[in-house]
């Protein structure tokens, strides 16, 4: 792949960014210097990925060498192709540094300075921040000695959704499939061509709206499939947009690192560099019944997508895996009442979140970690799924009990719902048929009654012990750590 210069709003694989020197910069920004980085090197070698422009056209500028107006003609076609025919074409969206790119946003003080949005650890931190070798989930404790004149910040989870929110509305307009997440987004363009021109285009007009709309920046990837879509925009991070075709997969993948594929964490990582195998391309060595026998029926589809094939698809997930409400105290603390509150409080939020869904949980997990960094977690699955308060919070303290065993101070808490099925999709006692209508109607009742006037208005049982510790707003007790569903 050749370096390409792109009309305004076009992001080719530049000179390293000011923000992130490791990655391609923005055009945006005005770094429009043609040299090739590393990994824009690399990607040239292997064929990978091809700058997108911002118009359906194709063109790159009209000073651009023959061979880059050929490159960028030749790239829209084969996406165009692929959009119209029987070819998927799946788009990755991801939102920069997003926590910290919202805090920059409200408060123009912030703009160029090293941000972090987190408590005990980085949640999210900005690129000015990672130039000092900053990652989320890193301690505080070493991102104020790598970086003293970081601005740490607490965070406000429901300011996040509603930009979020914001930003997944208008990539629904492009998709008639998407598939959202945090701070991510999946959006099937297969067969849009005719609505919405070629997939270059799409995605860098639905840049431009998600900065107008926003004042934030996104980064596009395009691929035949979703690893490929979202390991393709990840070299040009932020504030990028890149494709790459279905022949240009086997050649970007062979070279790169093993734990950039889609299913190898941190553990696998370990295993695989154990044997040897360090990249993509060294693990296509390895047999299917291998990798089985390494991680179990995993093993199967990383053998499938270290060879570009993901058949995943994007759809909007109307069962979320898990639904999780956690947070940090605002100092460690082993005072019983203090811990029960919280995970009493906690406990509402999420079994809220589960009825407004329409789901009941059958399995319930206490997660604890203590303040020198010890982490503990256990789970119950219950006889019947179940939505109510008293019946989660009931579980979670027997499980807090069974826990909370050191004589440490605990610095964070917080409940998982999971294995979820439909209300009503399990048949109950019949004799407690009455009693359960009776419960679930009145829960029902205390949820729009929150949804009216903020979670916070009722507050009962052992949260009742927050109630003048904790700071309150229209959405119930400020949390030190934003309380988010996964």
């Amino acid at each position: 792949m050749r370096s390409l210069a792109a009309p305004d709003g076009a992001h080719p694989a530049l000179g390293p960014s000011r923000a992130n020197p490791k990655a391609p910069s923005s055009a945006a920004k005005g770094a429009a210097s043609g040299r090739e980085t590393e990994e824009s090197r690399s990607g040239a070698e292997a064929g990978a990925g091809t700058a997108g422009m911002p118009e359906a056209s194709g063109s790159a500028r009209p000073g651009d060498p023959p061979e880059a107006r050929g490159s960028a003609r030749e790239a829209a076609r084969e996406l165009r192709g692929s959009a119209g025919g029987q070819g998927r074409v799946v788009l990755h969206v991801d939102i920069d540094a997003f926590f910290a790119a919202i805090e920059q946003r409200l408060d123009p003080r912030l703009a160029g300075r090293p941000v972090i949005v987190g408590a005990g650890v980085i949640a999210s931190c900005s690129y000015e921040a990672r130039r000092f070798g900053l990652r989320a989930g890193m301690p505080l404790s070493e991102a104020r000695r790598r970086c003293p004149d970081a601005v740490i910040l607490e965070g406000h989870a429901q300011t996040y959704r509603c930009f979020a929110e914001n930003i997944f509305g208008l990539c629904r307009t492009l998709s008639p499939a998407d598939e959202t997440y945090l701070d991510e987004v999946y959006c099937d363009l297969s067969g849009t061509s005719r609505l919405h021109g070629d997939p270059l285009g799409a995605a860098a007009r639905l840049k431009r709206d998600i900065l107008a709309a926003t004042g934030l920046t996104v980064t596009c990837g395009i691929g035949p499939n979703r690893m490929l879509a979202k390991l393709i925009g990840k070299t040009v991070k932020p504030d990028g947009l890149a494709a790459i075709a279905p022949d240009e997969a086997e050649a970007f993948l062979t070279a790169r690192p093993v734990d950039q594929l889609a299913g190898v964490g941190h553990a696998h990582a370990r295993t695989l560099r154990s044997m040897n195998v360090n990249t993509i391309g060294d693990m296509r060595a390895l047999p299917a019944d291998v990798l089985a026998a390494l991680f179990g029926a995993p093993g199967r589809l990383l053998y499938e997508r270290c060879r570009g094939r993901d058949t995943a698809p994007v759809h909007e997930r109307e069962v979320p895996v898990s639904i999780s409400r956690e947070t940090s105290f605002h100092r460690d603390t082993a005072e019983r009442a203090e811990i029960d509150g919280m995970l009493e409080y906690l406990a509402s939020r999420a079994c809220r979140a589960a009825r407004e869904l329409d789901l009941t949980a059958r399995t319930i997990a206490v997660r604890l970690r203590y303040a020198d960094g010890e982490g503990a977690e256990r789970e119950r699955t219950l006889t019947a799924a179940n939505d109510a308060d008293p019946a989660v919070i009931e579980a979670a303290r027997s499980l807090l009990g069974a826990l909370f065993t050191r004589r440490v101070a605990l610095h964070a808490v917080g409940l998982v719902l999971s294995n979820f099925v439909r209300a009503g999709a399990c048949q109950g006692a019949l004799f407690e048929e009455r009693e359960a209508g009776r419960r679930a109607a009145l829960y029902r009742a205390f949820d729009r009654v929150r949804g009216a006037y903020g979670h916070g208005v009722l507050v009962s049982g052992r949260a009742l012990h927050l109630k003048g510790r904790l700071e309150e707003d229209a959405h119930g007790f400020r949390l030190r750590t934003p309380s988010l569903t996964k």
